[in-house]
């Protein structure tokens, strides 16, 4: 029985094991505890951390939202004013334009105006050009300001830009004693490549300032210049014993629409934006305006831009002597250099445009070259795979519906011959803004010419690309060899007529302009004139018909922009400025996938195109009414023999010829052909002509 009791130790032992036993346990119930604990805070903590997290986002959702809603906003109201400015922009030009028109023809034309009407609508006249001058800042600052302003170079004429620049301002003189001074640097370009309206915009302001602001003494002019490489730096010194400005005035000076000392100045009318804009357009080309001035003495402002080089001619002492003297008069056709005769050449012109096709044909009339034309990047293409003709350059237009000229320029260059590869292909374009030249240099292009079309710098291009020396080493162009007519023109016929008088109240249309683009020919012009008022009513038409197309699909839109542009390109030729100028804001719109901005301004557009059309018209009938076309029963058959041989043979001179020669004439029977055969041949569908002439004489 002793074997079955437990001793004390042994119990004593048990419970100490039991002591331990309960104390691990409760440490681990402690631990566990803690740690349930600790997992509720976090848990907690998490919490915590993910409703602020949600909190966050949310904020931030809604304050993306808000400010998603208030660019939108913005853009809305930028929007809102560019349709405005531009709405408002065309329609005070339009009165004001007859305004300023009809007050300077009545002012010029009327000898019995009494001197108290006359001051008048001197007056109504200056209140116009104040009011227009105000439009174009307010219009230029917002362009400005929305990054939408954009430099269009030419090559221009530097004397005539000097010189209208300075009659412009010469107005703000008046009858106050002040004696101008200029001063022309010797080495000063015949032409150069640049914004001619801009440098001649910035130019005025300051000059137009020193006339304003000074009552009497002094308002010196002082151009020089200085080249480096293909960069020609103008600089252009004002200086002026006017009011002066004071030095901590100088600062706020370029400050848009602050005028400096507005108490003194209250009679100096303007917007305070002139010399703003003058800065910027001046930044725009690499340069600047430095102002030097002392309060009370006067004030001399330093204008630089950079243009760029295109010609090695310099104006000389004869046109240097009548600019300082203010009788420079500007013969822009005495001014080209002389063409040279390139009988030899063939070219081919490409665009969707058939006035623009006349417009390069017309300028390229003097180099005695055969010249094809087709509409569209495909017939090029064909044109090159023709084996009966070789052509020494094409010119192409970038802007065309369906395949554009790149696309076209690509594919001549992958066609499997040394002629395509090699074929100088230059660009034509109405787009010509910074940057262009270089894209198509690199696309395949050699060269870049912009429209409207400038003559000297087709000249040089011509020069460069088109113009072969060793065939002209071997081709002699001798006195039997005739010029080649124009086409679509009768030669000769309009050369004694002074077009511009004839057109000078055409209201839209700078004929001056337009006859010194095709060096005072007034055939040339003619012959654009008409191609402009016979093309350009399709291409409203179609241009309405994609606006309709593109209430339901905006992609459309595309298509809208391809017809302006051409639309722009055309009338940019002929010199009608405004459309060219509506027509751009449109181009723009469609770009943008404006279409509210295109439905009411391509109203206005249609409506002036149709209206400028319908003068020109009425002018041209005027004088087609003095031809008269002797009669004939039809056209001669030994005529249209050789049309037709000469279209075989792709002989472009003597189908010009030929079809002048039956254009003479006025048919009892076969006008509609002549009409027909003219029109096919301006686009080169000399297998048509063929085909029809054997129908005809069959």
């Amino acid at each position: 029985m002793a074997d079955n009791l437990i001793n004390e130790d042994t119990i004593e032992s048990l419970q100490l094991q039991v002591k331990k036993l309960k104390r691990t346990i409760s440490i681990q119930e402690k631990r566990m505890l803690r740690a349930e604990a600790l997992k509720a805070t976090r848990e907690k903590v998490a919490d915590m951390l993910r409703e602020e997290r949600e909190a966050q986002e949310k904020a931030l959702r809604q304050a993306q939202k808000e400010l998603e809603e208030a660019l939108v906003q913005s853009q809305e109201a930028n929007r809102a004013k560019s349709i405005f400015l531009a709405n408002m922009s065309h329609e005070i030009r339009t009165p004001l334009n007859a305004v300023i028109g009809l007050s300077d023809l009545i002012i010029e034309t009327d000898d019995s105006l009494g001197e108290e009407s006359r001051y008048r609508l001197e007056q109504i006249n200056h209140a116009g050009e104040t009011l227009l001058n105000t439009v174009n800042d307010i219009l230029d600052i917002s362009k400005i300001e929305a990054g939408k302003f954009d430099l269009i170079p030419i090559v221009y004429d530097i004397p005539s830009m000097i010189n209208d620049a300075v009659n412009q301002s010469l107005l703000h003189k008046g009858e106050k004693p002040i004696e101008f001074r200029m001063d022309v640097c010797k080495n000063l370009p015949t032409h150069l490549f640049g914004d001619e309206l801009r440098v001649k915009q910035a130019l005025n302001n300051l000059l137009s300032n020193a006339f304003k602001y000074t009552i009497k003494g002094i308002v010196e002019l002082a151009i020089s210049c200085s080249r480096k490489d293909d960069a020609v730096w103008l600089t252009f010194k004002i200086r002026d014993t006017g009011i002066g400005i004071r030095q901590e005035s100088i600062e706020q000076l370029f400050t848009d629409y602050v005028q400096m000392d507005m108490e003194a100045n209250r009679k100096v009318v303007g917007t305070g934006l002139g010399l703003s804009i003058a800065k910027r357009l001046v930044e725009l080309m690499n340069g600047e305006i430095t102002v030097e001035s002392e309060y009370g003495v006067g004030s001399t402002f330093t204008m630089t831009v950079m243009q760029k080089n295109v010609s090695d001619n310099i104006i000389g002492a004869e046109v240097i002597d009548s600019l300082e003297n203010l009788h420079y008069f500007r013969h822009k056709a005495e001014h080209i250099r002389e063409r040279i005769s390139l009988p030899y050449a063939r070219v081919l012109i490409v665009d969707d445009v058939l006035t623009n096709l006349d417009v390069a044909r017309g300028l390229m009339k003097p180099y005695h070259m055969k010249i094809d034309c087709v509409s569209s990047g495909p017939e090029a293409i064909e044109a090159m795979h023709d084996s009966r003709v070789r052509y020494n350059a094409i010119f192409m237009d970038h802007m065309m519906p369906g395949m554009d000229g790149i696309e076209a320029t690509r594919i001549i260059r992958e066609i499997d011959s040394d002629y395509a590869r090699s074929i100088p292909v230059i660009a034509l374009t109405a787009n010509a803004i910074v940057g262009n030249e270089e894209m198509f240099l690199n696309n395949g292009f050699q060269a870049f010419i912009s429209k409207p079309i400038e003559i000297n710098h087709l000249d040089s291009v011509i020069r460069e690309w088109v113009r072969d020396k060793e065939q002209e080493e071997i081709f002699t162009f001798s006195d039997d060899i005739q010029e080649p007519a124009g086409q679509g023109i009768d030669i000769g016929i309009y050369t004694g007529i002074d077009m511009p008088e004839l057109l000078k109240n055409v209201t839209g249309l700078n004929a001056d302009r337009g006859v010194s683009r095709f060096g005072g020919d007034n055939d040339a012009y003619l012959n654009v004139l008409k191609s402009y008022i016979k093309n350009t009513p399709p291409l409203l038409e179609a241009a309405e018909k994609a606006i309709n197309s593109a209430a339901g699909d905006m992609n459309r839109l595309a298509e809208y922009e391809t017809i302006v542009h051409g639309i722009k390109g055309s009338s940019g030729s002929v010199c009608a400025e405004e459309i060219a100028e509506i027509a751009l804001s449109l181009e723009e719109a469609a770009k943008a996938h404006n279409y509210e901005f295109i439905v009411a301004s391509n109203i206005i557009l249609d409506k002036q195109a149709k209206k400028l059309i319908s003068d020109i018209s009425d002018v041209l009938d005027t004088i087609g009414s003095d031809v008269v076309k002797q009669k004939k029963s039809e056209p001669d058959v030994a005529l249209l023999n050789k049309l037709g041989k000469a279209c075989e043979e792709f002989d472009m001179n003597t189908v010009d010829s030929v079809i002048t020669e039956l254009e003479t004439f006025d048919y009892e029977s076969g006008n509609e052909l002549i009409l027909w055969l003219r029109e096919n041949a301006e686009l080169t569908n000399f297998d048509e002509i063929v085909e029809k002439l054997k129908d005809v004489m069959h």
